[in-house]
């Protein structure tokens, strides 16, 4: 009997529950933290049988969680009534009832509750969903995130490039014709140094430098793309509760450190840090988007959208010119909800697009194989993502099921997503090597050089954060504008002997070795505002001295042809010993040029050796000439020939101490020792 009885009070509160239906009518969701909501809090009571409206029934509105305070609103009646939390409105004849409410200064989630009842109970209730949010505190906070990511990027690299840098030029500058071993060494070298830039635009260098050919810096830039996906995976580990202890222990050994190694370690440790740190900061503060419904459409707009995606990925990673940020960004986006993982895939396929930009603002003013290895990334990443964005454009077709089987994470699975479209884009790629080579060369085609063209100074500003490359690219450039030099030179020595040339184009081109001394001391200069080794430094200003040595023996060259105007005629076809003297010299001087070029472009120090050998013949011929020009005075024999033939042989003569600057550098290793022979 108690069962009965239990069983009929049960089903009646049920239906008495059922008799009405609250139901929520505000559109607006989201506020400004600190604001009113522009719309008041707004639910309709029905009857559940008709959904006829019922009035005067009290709705107690409560702020269940979240940071918001709710305030009476102007029409209806409003009241707090003991025992209940939050305020009781009376439906009005329509059955609506209304309540203001203000948001907290903290952004996050508020959830409302709207509970119908009467003097019996709670009839039926209704949940309202609102975000707080504040624009600019978000704009800020995803800038400083991005920021704090590239300078944890940026520290992190170049620690590792000062640790590793010696061996990854060593690495790339012997890469053989096998593909293979090229994309094998591009991704080891790029997850060291943690940067696909860095290393592409190496590559440019070594293309335009004649040191790698365009079908091997096709391979290594394949495996590039492989190893800048380590970034993405390193994030995906959920390691970002440890960011303060990683950056603490990094600064402890930057500090504490007693060699470099230790300190750039420290470097490496602080960057990983401060990569994680920023990763967080942009993942906390687009936590609370997730409840905004404006967000989340706008957002899910990538999922139907495949090109904007793309686009949208292509020019973020442009704008901050770091690809791992932006997939950092992504995995952001995709770990709080924010978008799909068909979404974060499009993004990725932008973002692979947008990193090629920096080998294409590389290969500016590179000569054509350069910029043909730039266009090849570019073609390969966009040929890539075209087929792929194609791949995923099925909600459930197969590329995304591999995705998705991979991990559970949408972070997890937003990195496998970017490895696995580099390896397979790889895989495709791999066999097409020659034809992708062949392809940039008919979208850029080669050009055959002229004879005679002046050579381009090619410094790449990019590789000023990887010094070890920076100073090799200088000593590379310096051994272009010591044969540039040693042409001037010959040509202005034939012009004072024979009269052959213009003093026009010896002009022009001591104008333009001046050009070559002042962007390399340039480029020296930044160069020095960084981070370097103490061997580096010493280095550097040996470097210096060397190129305004080349710079003097270009004025040597002007000073020959100017001599040239006292005289007429063929000098050698005049006897005499100053005559004969200036024919030695000439000799000598050719054959001391081609041996300080030797030396410059090849290390070579046997030649560097023969260098000093022939400056002490110059040397000797020097003093000779001087006695018979002082013999021809005594004699009354002395003329204007013999003079300018005199300072002829003194101008080769301090054009070859300048020569021999260049090779003693070169043998005392390279490094300043503190001390400058005058000359």
């Amino acid at each position: 009997m108690r069962l009965v009885t239990t069983f009929l009070l049960l089903m009646t509160a049920i239906g008495a529950a059922a008799e009405y239906r609250v139901q929520p009518l505000s559109e607006k969701t989201y506020g400004n933290t600190g604001m009113l909501l522009s719309e008041p809090l707004t639910v309709r009571v029905t009857r559940s049988s008709d959904d006829t409206p019922v009035p005067g029934v009290s709705v107690n509105f409560t702020v269940q969680s979240g940071e918001a305070e709710l305030l009476p609103c102007s029409g209806y009646v409003t009241v707090l009534r003991e025992g209940l939390s939050g305020f009781v409105v009376v439906t009005d004849s329509a059955g609506v009832a209304m309540m203001n409410l203000r948001f907290g200064e903290k952004m996050g989630e508020v959830l409302v509750t709207a509970v119908a009842g009467d003097s019996d109970g709670e009839l039926s209730r209704a949940s309202i969903q609102l975000v707080s949010i504040n624009i600019l505190f978000i704009v800020f906070n995803v800038l400083g995130g991005v920021a704090v990511f590239l300078l944890g990027m940026q520290t992190m690299s170049s620690g590792l490039q000062q640790v590793a840098g010696n061996r990854m030029k060593l690495i790339l500058q012997r890469i053989t014709s096998n593909r293979i071993m090229g994309v094998i060494t591009g991704a080891l070298v790029t997850a060291t140094i943690q940067t696909s830039s860095a290393t592409t635009v190496i590559v440019v260098g070594f293309v335009n430098s004649s040191l790698m050919t365009l079908q091997q810096a096709v391979g290594v830039i394949l495996g590039a793309n492989i190893g800048t996906t380590i970034t993405g995976q390193l994030i995906a580990f959920r390691i970002a509760d440890y960011a303060f202890p990683l950056i603490t222990l990094g600064l402890g050994f930057s500090f504490i450190g007693k060699n470099r190694t230790r300190k750039q370690w420290g470097r490496v440790v602080m960057g990983l840090g401060l990569l994680l740190l920023g990763m967080t900061v942009m993942s906390e503060v687009m936590r609370p988007l997730r409840a905004s419904a404006p967000v989340r459409n706008f957002f899910a707009e990538f999922s139907t959208n495949p090109l904007l995606a793309v686009l949208a990925g292509t020019a973020v990673t442009v704008l901050v010119q770091s690809s791992s940020a932006t997939i950092g960004l992504t995995m952001t986006l995709a770990g709080t909800g924010l978008i799909s993982l068909q979404g974060a895939v499009f993004l990725v396929l932008g973002e692979n697009i947008g990193t090629t930009i920096t080998a294409q603002v590389a290969a500016i003013g590179s000569n054509r194989a350069a910029r043909q290895t730039a266009m090849a990334h570019t073609l390969f990443n966009l040929i890539g993502a075209a087929y792929f964005m194609l791949l995923a454009l099925k909600e459930e077709g197969p590329f995304l099921e591999l995705v998705r089987f991979t991990s559970s994470s949408p972070m997890r699975q937003v990195a496998n997503a970017h490895s696995l479209f580099n390896v397979l884009n790889c895989i495709v790629f791999l066999p097409l090597v020659p034809a992708l080579a062949r392809l940039c060369k008919i979208i850029i085609p080669d050009e055959k050089s002229e004879e005679g063209e002046t050579p381009e100074i090619v410094l790449d500003f990019n590789l000023l954060k990887t010094p070890v490359l920076a100073i090799y690219t200088l000593n590379r450039e310096m051994g272009k504008m010591a044969e540039y030099c040693g042409e001037c030179l010959l040509m202005a020595s034939e012009h004072f002997l024979t009269g052959r040339h213009e003093p026009s184009e010896i002009l022009r081109r001591e104008d333009r070795v001046d050009m070559m001394q002042r962007d390399m001391t340039n480029y020296a200069s930044k160069l020095f505002q960084g981070h370097l080794s103490r061997r580096q430094s010493l280095t550097l200003p040996v470097i210096i001295h060397s190129i305004n040595d080349l710079e003097r023996i270009s004025d040597y060259a002007v000073n020959i042809m100017e001599a040239r105007s006292r005289v007429t005629g063929d000098i050698l076809s005049d006897g005499g010993p100053l005559p004969a003297l200036a024919s030695t010299v000439s000799r000598t001087i050719i054959e001391m040029t081609r041996e300080t070029v030797s030396a410059v472009k090849s290390k070579d120090m046997a030649a560097a050796q023969r260098v000093l050998m022939l400056e002490g013949r110059l040397d000797q011929i020097n003093e000779e000439a001087r006695e018979k020009y002082g013999e021809a005075l005594a004699s009354k024999m002395a003329n204007m020939t013999g003079l300018a033939i005199l300072d002829y042989i003194e101008y080769c003569e301090r054009a070859g101490d300048h020569f021999t600057n260049i090779v003693q550098s070169l043998i005392g290793g390279g490094v300043w020792h503190g001390r400058e022979e005058q000359r």
